[in-house]
């Protein structure tokens, strides 16, 4: 077998030190590392960075092979290789200053804390799990779950993750409505829970799955939700208030998530369906947006700016004005809007299952089909179960043969900024993850008098109040 390890090989075999109990020799002359008479052999080469974000002082990477038979010695060997290399941990590190200087600051302050935390596997989220680290959590106190989508470094940092020394798992976005995918996520987060009694456990959930896993629960050291999705709030929405047993932070509609955060997913949502398209045209043709919240006002604007005509459905009649007043066509319903025009492109950016079958079997030939969010393209799924005839084709998105018609999905039918994708830069969501540990911070180190119930107005404060947001101006904006 064959493997690529991003550093220098006498890294590589410190690294292997760390998790092998034989004895290790490097033959430099013979090209060879000897592990317990097994033979790995090794070839320097510069083949370029695989990692978002750009490490300092580049080396030479490796390219190992290893022909035996020891399973276990290959296992080792793999995930050395996958995970990030210490100097590319660094470098993730490095480009998000604000947490980085918040950790630092804060060392200690999370001691005999333990975090359930579910989201993408993306490399921001390394920076911001290391940064719990660093204010006194232990590695083997974050349960680390991830949402399942093909972000394009998620087997890396899935591997880095098992390498600091997190418990590693996967609660799809399907689990949502899966009652089996539910009961295994119920045995992971209460076995998690039930070993740490001793600990005071914050829980940040993207998508409120955790939350619905744990409405019939109610465990004492579970101090408070941190939610950061509309999506999620929605979910919480809809539960029973009865069964909300803890506070929810909602950091998703915080004055620096909707003035900050939603611009920069908004450019990703457009750079990367632009991306999918390829060679289509999209100037002066219509795109159908689906949903003006936070995010969709951006979105909408940006294809507008692009050149396209945008028409915007938004059920909420005040959303609806305000994107009428701002020269938008607008509808209430998606279905009305296919009677008026029909479009080359529809974006979702709701939040919730908003396409019929009426309104997938109305639509032209080569029409294409794209979503912001994972809920808005489930009628697709109904499809394929049903039978119909649909292709997936790699790193583009899937194509679907409906009643003689060819729809495209561009993606995977999840969010497609996070399809074969980082998303967002890690400099630009520096200071949203800075503001999840802000949070949990005061939480665990503030008095406060916090209801079971959606908590908004208190997260705004925290965040004013931490300077995250002067460090963030002077950072990138201030003169002189």
């Amino acid at each position: 077998m064959e493997y690529i390890y991003y550093d220098i090989i006498t890294k590589f075999v410190k690294d292997l030190e760390k998790v092998e109990q034989g004895k290790i020799e490097l033959r430099n002359s013979k090209k060879e590392i000897i592990v317990d008479g097994e033979i790995i052999t090794f070839e320097e080469k510069n083949l370029g960075l695989r990692s978002f974000s750009i490490p300092y002082f580049v080396q030479n990477q490796c390219i190992i092979k290893y022909n035996g038979n020891n399973q276990e010695l290959l296992e080792k060997i793999k995930q050395i290789c996958e995970a990030y290399t210490d100097n590319e941990i660094q470098a993730i590190i490095d480009t998000m200053p604000i947490l980085k200087k918040y950790s630092e600051e804060k060392q200690e302050n999370l001691k005999d804390i333990a975090i359930i935390w579910r989201d993408h596997f993306l490399e921001e989220n390394v920076g911001l799990l290391t940064a719990f680290v660093r204010m006194g959590v232990s590695p083997e106190d974050i349960l680390a779950i991830d949402k399942g989508d093909s972000t394009k470094h998620r087997n890396e940092i899935t591997a880095t993750f098992k390498k600091i020394g997190f418990q590693v798992d996967i609660l799809d976005n399907t689990a949502v409505a899966d009652d089996i995918l539910i009961e295994d996520g119920k045995k992971l987060v209460k076995d998690f829970i039930e070993h740490r009694r001793n600990k005071k456990i914050i829980i940040l959930d993207d998508g409120a799955i955790v939350s619905r896993i744990l409405t019939l629960h109610s465990y004492e050291n579970v101090e408070a939700f941190v939610e950061l999705t509309v999506t999620g709030l929605k979910r919480i929405k809809d539960l029973d208030v009865e069964k909300l047993s803890y506070p929810v932070l909602n950091i998703a509609k915080s004055q620096l998530k909707r003035f900050i955060t939603y611009k920069e997913i908004a450019n990703t949502i457009f750079t990367r369906s632009i991306e999918l398209l390829g060679g289509e045209k999209l100037v002066g043709r219509t795109v159908t947006q689906l949903g003006y919240g936070d995010l969709g006002e951006v979105l909408a604007e940006r294809y507008r700016q692009y050149g396209a005509r945008v028409i915007v459905i938004e059920p909420d009649v005040m959303k609806c004005i305000d994107a009428a007043e701002k020269g938008f066509t607008t509808f209430r319903t998606l279905e009305e809007s296919i009677e008026y025009d029909k479009p080359f492109l529809i974006v979702g950016a709701s939040g919730y299952n908003s396409i019929s079958k009426e309104v997938v079997e109305n639509l032209d030939n080569g029409t294409f089909v794209t979503s912001g969010a994972t809920a808005d393209l489930s009628i697709f799924k109904e499809y394929e179960k049903e039978g119909c005839k649909y292709q997936e084709i790699p790193r583009y998105g899937t194509q679907y043969e409906i009643k003689g018609k060819y729809i495209t999905v561009l993606g995977n039918g999840r969010s497609v900024n996070l399809f074969d994708s980082e998303a967002i830069p890690n400099k630009s969501n520096d200071i949203f993850k800075a503001s999840q540990l802000v949070v949990t911070d005061k939480i665990v180190n503030t008095k406060h008098n916090l209801q079971n119930r959606v908590e908004l107005e208190i997260v705004d404060e925290w965040i004013n109040e931490s300077g995250i947001l002067e460090e963030y101006y002077d950072l990138y904006f201030r003169k002189g």
